[in-house]
């Protein structure tokens, strides 16, 4: 059964940010203002706007100065927009704020393929663990909003200790498209399978390679080590609303897991106990009378 998103509005949040202010708002060009495109700036409609506004007030006033706009702006601070954006600690423009071309910021962008050094924060509900700062799809997996606008997909601790030890994951190629709610990636257990819906539409632009080869990676830490992809969004704010977040997520958890027990209950008279606060790891292992493609009909899609 498919639960619905509760629509939503609001910017991304990007997942270890600690500043959510846009870029020009740090550098005194415009009002205090939250970003709004996950500090995506080279992609932004407004660090557009801001860009050619300015050109044509310099045009209209007669001004010679072949600088880049972006320099001509930002020439006071000095400073490197990712170090404005709380990116990094400290770094100076020395490029002259020509950021399509310049090495370190295309450094910055290599980087944020990489998984997060930061270790996902939980809170637990019912037994199963719901990532902080992550978005979640009812199909049971998670969108992380990284820094640049990059998305990163996993499938959240209900589904893995609910189909128990995968024996494979299989993901698509770079360059491949998702769609939210249409397959990304599919797990097999045992001869049997069941496809995971995307989060977000988009391009996949990195794949999880450890988990190709040690699908049990996912189950262990599938909020860390256990990562699917990587994902270009083409819609990301669209997106999000259709996505449970924060409170609205453990809510969400909470009455998947109520579902599962009543459904353990009807058809197996089983009872799904805890162990040490955690929620066992094969719920199907432990009761597959209950059956494979009941679960995954149910709770993935």
């Amino acid at each position: 059964m498919k639960a619905t998103a509760k629509p939503k509005t609001g910017r991304p949040l990007v997942y270890s940010m600690t500043n959510d202010l846009c870029v020009w708002s740090r550098a005194g060009i415009l009002k205090a203002m939250r970003c709004f495109n996950a500090f995506d700036c080279l992609g932004c409609s407004l660090d557009k706007r801001v860009l050619t506004d300015f050109k044509k007030r310099q045009e209209w006033a007669g001004a010679t100065d072949t600088r880049p706009v972006r320099m001509r702006l930002m020439m006071k601070q000095g400073k490197c927009r990712h170090m404005l954006s709380g990116r990094v600690s400290y770094s100076l423009c020395s490029y002259g704020y020509n950021c399509a071309q310049c090495p370190y910021d295309q450094m910055i962008e290599d980087t944020s393929y990489l998984p997060n050094l930061k270790s996902a924060r939980c809170d637990q509900t019912s037994g199963f663990d719901v990532a902080r700062d992550h978005y979640y799809h009812f199909g049971h997996t998670w969108a992380r909003v990284e820094y640049g606008g990059r998305v990163r997909v996993g499938i959240d601790d209900f589904a893995f200790r609910l189909l128990g030890r995968q024996d494979e994951i299989e993901l698509p190629r770079l360059g491949d498209t998702v769609g939210q709610g249409r397959t990304q990636a599919v797990i097999r257990r045992s001869g049997m399978e069941a496809e995971t819906l995307s989060p977000v539409d988009g391009k996949v632009v990195a794949v999880n390679q450890h988990v190709v080869n040690h699908a049990g990676t996912a189950n262990d830490a599938p909020y860390d080590e256990g990562w699917l992809m990587v994902i270009q969004p083409t819609r990301l704010r669209k997106n999000l609303k259709n996505l449970f977040f924060g409170n609205e997520s453990l809510a969400w958890i909470d009455d998947e897991a109520g579902r599962l027990t009543t459904l353990l209950g009807e058809s197996c008279g089983y009872r799904m106990a805890a162990t040490g606060g955690d929620a066992i790891d094969d719920i199907y292992g432990a009761v597959p009378e209950i059956g494979w493609d009941r679960l995954v009909e149910e709770f993935l899609g």
